[in-house]
């Protein structure tokens, strides 16, 4: 086996009354799921809408990436898909030395 881990991480923005729902629904993609969710200041959330958002950090195998997208579009198509890291990118973003 690699140092290196098979999982990636997608940041995802939605209302916090959507986030429920998209944990649901991620929940049932195989090996995928939020593993933080970061409330947004209202100045740091670009939604239209004037509601209170999150930022949803999804775990999900490379080969789950489609999937993840499809039921995060059919779930919330107002949300804001962002960046696709690495796991050890994503450690690293979170303080983690060396994403470690």
């Amino acid at each position: 086996m690699t140092g290196t881990s098979p999982f990636y991480v997608l940041d995802v923005t939605v209302c916090c009354a959507d986030a429920l729902r998209v944990r649901r629904s991620i929940a049932g993609c195989p090996d995928a799921g939020v593993v933080r969710c970061e409330p947004l200041l209202h100045a740091l959330c670009s939604q239209e809408s004037d509601a209170p958002c999150v930022r949803l950090m999804i775990r999900l195998p490379i080969a789950s990436y489609a999937e993840v997208l499809h039921r995060l579009i059919e779930c919330v198509p107002s949300g804001e898909i962002g960046r696709l890291v690495s796991w050890r990118e994503h450690l690293a973003r979170c303080g983690l030395r060396d994403g470690h």
